[in-house]
């Protein structure tokens, strides 16, 4: 879905993954940052409909790179991978939903943040099939 999202000064969010980290059971979405309130509650409702909560950031929490998270799979399950920063502003609500089926771990980054960037921006999934040699 294409949107338009600017952050509280007006300038434009250059990319998805400052304001949004799609999960398998849940989306932490800045919502205030989409600037059509119409596009934004037709993303909501898409994301409800497949089956995932929707966790609202504030701009701070944005900010403080919450929406730049990434799930991945572990030996264990799932782990949402953030910063220790991106973890300490979520509230205990938000926190409780993301632990109902997805662990957190907190990578401690300070210099890519000071770059502006944060755990999404370091890594990449890979989604090819398993090949056997």
């Amino acid at each position: 879905m294409v949107f338009d999202a600017l952050d509280e000064s007006g300038t434009p969010i250059y990319h998805t993954d400052v304001l949004m980290c799609i999960a398998t059971d849940f989306v932490l979405i800045g919502l205030d940052m989409i600037t059509d309130a119409a596009r934004s509650a037709e993303i909501v409702s898409r994301f409800e409909d497949s089956g995932r909560h929707v966790i609202a950031l504030s701009n701070d929490q944005i900010a403080r790179f919450a929406g730049n998270a990434l799930e991945l799979q572990g030996s264990n399950g799932r782990v949402l991978a953030l910063s220790p920063v991106a973890l300490k502003a979520l509230t205990a609500e938000q926190i409780a939903v993301i632990e109902k089926t997805t662990s957190l771990l907190a990578l401690d980054i300070p210099t890519i943040e000071l770059a502006g960037g944060s755990v999404c921006c370091m890594l990449a999934g890979i989604h090819l099939l398993p090949r056997f040699i």
